[in-house]
């Protein structure tokens, strides 16, 4: 689950966190990717070659792709680091870029 917390459009909640209702009211395994900062599309998440995106910082998207990568990696090898190492630079990242956790 992704979230970003900059936009509350009121189409869909009031609230500033609804995106991550997901991963607060679902039972199970899961992680939260929160990046500070971000628009709301990323690109190549959509589609397959999207390479559409709002967000003006390409640090950012590439920080995204290689943190969907690592969790993937992690989801689908049982036994591999490769999320907790992403988290782990993630969170010891002088300037936050976002935060994670995992539940």
């Amino acid at each position: 689950m992704a979230a970003c917390r900059v936009r509350r459009p009121p189409v869909f909640s009031e609230r500033t966190d609804w995106r991550a209702d997901a991963y607060c009211l679902s039972p199970g395994s899961k992680s939260l990717l929160t990046l500070l900062g971000a628009t709301h599309s990323l690109g190549g998440v959509a589609t397959y070659d999207g390479k559409e995106t709002t967000d003006e910082y390409p640090e950012r998207v590439a920080a995204l792709r290689a943190l969907i990568w690592a969790y993937l990696l992690s989801a689908l090898y049982p036994g591999d680091i490769a999320w907790p190492g992403a988290v782990a630079a993630l969170q010891a990242m002088s300037i936050p870029t976002g935060t994670a956790e995992s539940k």
